[in-house]
């Protein structure tokens, strides 16, 4: 005969483990939650500070793409915002007329509008960190005007602004920073740069369209926004921060003539040197280019030639890092983070010598800077295909 003693202390033991079990005891339904694509931070007139959302809107995911700030219509997106005079009494003051809870776990781009830039970014480095749901990978950018409007512009290529946000910043002709990377260099006393956008009307379309555009990186001081790199300053910028790929650079090589260099690869290496009281700085800097267009009509073929062009390209990349040293010593900021290298390098003298006055020894470094430039790649054809002699 089987004894049921040993099967009733199993079930017992079961039963009694089922209770520890709790389960989802504070799980969200997804239906009670709204999601946020991208967000922007403003100082209005008056001082407050506005925070804007960009919500994706379940019921049209299968819509029209675009949108506007602050409607729905046929749009896959809705964009709100409200004023406070804190950031989270701002968001507060949203979340009271949402029908769903703000979750910001997915979002991936912060915009900061140019105002607040100037006033100072450092309190977002205060409010953000303390909630779990805010990544230190969100990526931060800055806009010209206010960053609500960025946020309301209506780019055709993708369904939703902050799309095009995000794949602009962490592009391979782009330097991305996240919330990691600016709240380290503020951590070190260094000067951040970040990402700055505008909207722009397109060209050339029966309907135009309001796009989006990458056009430099913002100049902190700090945590405030003292300038911006454009153009040459945003080329050289890149170089010193050894963060090259598939940039363009079209310079003149003989009558006005132009020629497209599109940079393969690169490589720069920066040696500090400390003589009496200076600090010296040792650039070399290895280039790979290829010809992409060539409006001089030149033989490529003949090897003088080819290094005259070579020539000129390193001086155009040398020309690019003078003028980032320049506008970083007028501004006193060191957006290229050599005072890091200075300090890796000497450790020591750094802490007795350099770091209560950074901004003074910078000032007065000096910089040899040399290029090595190289063209491998003159393209599948040498010279026009309608000139005689190709």
């Amino acid at each position: 005969m089987i004894n049921p003693k040993p099967r009733v202390r199993l079930v017992i033991t079961l039963l009694l483990t089922a209770t520890l079990l709790t389960g989802c005891w504070d799980r969200t339904e997804i239906n009670d939650i709204a999601f946020v694509l991208t967000s922007s931070v403003d100082i209005d007139d008056d001082g407050k500070y506005r925070v804007a959302y960009m919500f994706p809107l379940p019921g049209s995911m299968g819509g029209a793409s675009g949108g506007s700030g602050g409607t729905a219509g046929n749009k896959s997106y809705y964009i709100d915002s409200e004023v406070g005079t804190s950031f989270r009494d701002a968001v507060s003051k949203l979340q009271t007329r949402l029908s769903r809870r703000i979750f910001l776990a997915h979002r991936r781009t912060i915009v900061v509008g140019e105002k607040f830039a100037a006033a100072g970014i450092d309190q977002l480095f205060d409010v953000l960190p303390r909630s779990p749901e805010n990544r230190m990978t969100t990526l931060l950018v800055a806009t010209k005007g206010k960053g609500y409007d960025l946020l309301n512009a209506e780019p055709k290529f993708e369904r939703f602004p902050a799309e095009v946000i995000r794949e602009l910043t962490k592009s391979p002709r782009a330097m991305s920073t996240t919330m990691k990377d600016i709240g380290l260099a503020l951590s070190f006393q260094s000067d951040p740069i970040m990402g700055y956008l505008e909207a722009r009307n397109s060209k050339g379309a029966k309907e135009p369209s309001n796009e989006i555009q990458l056009i430099g990186y913002v100049q902190f001081k700090g945590d405030k926004m003292v300038g911006i790199y454009k153009k040459q300053e945003a080329n050289g910028l890149m170089w010193l921060r050894d963060q090259i790929e598939d940039q363009q650079l079209t310079f003149s090589v003989q009558d006005g003539k132009l020629i497209s260099i599109n940079v393969l690869g690169g490589k720069v290496a920066i040696s500090p040197k400390v003589q009496e009281d200076k600090v010296v700085f040792d650039i070399v800097v290895t280039a790979r280019g290829a010809v992409r267009e060539d409006q001089s009509d030149e033989n490529l073929f003949q090897s003088s030639i080819l290094h005259s062009v070579e020539a000129k390209f390193g001086e155009e990349i040398k020309d690019s890092m003078l003028a980032t040293i320049k506008q970083m010593k007028k501004e006193g900021t060191d957006s290229a983070h050599l005072g890091l290298i200075v300090w890796r390098t000497f450790p020591q003298k750094w802490r007795t010598q350099f770091e209560g006055n950074w901004e003074h020894y910078f000032k007065e470094a000096e910089f040899n800077i040399r290029v090595d430039a190289s063209i491998p790649d003159t393209g599948v054809i040498n010279r026009n295909l309608t000139k005689e002699g190709t």
